[in-house]
């Protein structure tokens, strides 16, 4: 596990940072009373070029408010090419569980709302989640997201997207599988597949010395979708 950690290090510390789109994840639909984390996600494109963003990272902090509801706030930088970072948003968000515990599969709602700067339209979403457990440490997730924008330059119609976890657990707690990210649009303006954003690729989550690390690259399927992105999460819990 160390050697992975050292190996996934290097590898962020050596590419060429350029364009960063994807710091979001295949989150899970359950709660845990309790619960308290923290991370810091990074997502950078060695495929983009000066005009886009170099690379893009977020910190949230999350805690359960019971066993039911959760909340979250997240803060997002990035830099967009000229070596400034500078702020993308803030979020607040609200996890609820719908399931039971003994339920295999398990779903929940989270609702967010986003906070841009500089004339960008703020939003307001709506996320339906679902994990399916398929016996033998294998389990799948999806998730329906739709979010509406208001403010300043805000487009009419809805966004939609999809996002896919296919994961195996391993013992001493780590897990690989594979995601896939879909972004459809507005509804307003439903584009062709080509020119949707539609990523796939593999993933490995370890637990460290109280710190568990999430790695991954993400390899594009269509004309509009980055060639490949690189994703490093760092995640620590509170007891």
């Amino acid at each position: 596990m160390r050697i992975f950690l050292i190996l996934v290090l290097g590898f962020f510390a050596h590419i060429s940072v350029a364009l960063a789109q994807n710091t979001g994840g295949v989150f899970p639909p359950m709660v845990n009373e309790g619960h308290r984390s923290a991370q810091f996600r990074i997502a950078v494109d060695p495929d983009g070029n000066n005009n886009d963003f170099r690379y893009a990272s977020r910190l949230h902090y999350q805690q359960a408010i019971n066993d039911d509801f959760m909340w979250r706030v997240i803060g997002q930088a990035n830099n967009r090419g000229d070596n400034d970072v500078k702020f993308d948003f803030v979020q607040a968000e609200l996890f609820w569980e719908l399931s039971n515990r003994a339920d295999k599969t398990k779903t929940g709602l989270r609702f967010d709302a986003r906070y841009r700067d500089d004339n960008r339209p703020s939003q307001l979403g709506v996320n339906f989640m679902n994990q399916f457990d398929l016996g033998d440490g294998i389990r799948a997730r999806a998730l329906a997201l739709t979010s509406w924008q208001f403010g300043d330059n805000a487009k009419d119609g809805i966004n939609l997207l999809t996002r896919w976890q296919l994961a195996k657990s391993l013992p001493k707690g780590a897990t690989f599988g594979v995601e896939l990210y879909n972004n459809y649009g507005n509804t307003n303006n439903i584009r062709g597949f080509e020119n949707q954003s539609h990523t796939i690729g593999p993933f490995m989550a370890l637990p460290l010395d109280g710190v568990s690390i999430f790695a991954g690259p993400l390899f594009g399927l269509t004309d509009a979708s980055p060639d490949m992105e690189a994703r490093l999460w760092l995640t620590r819990k509170f007891d």
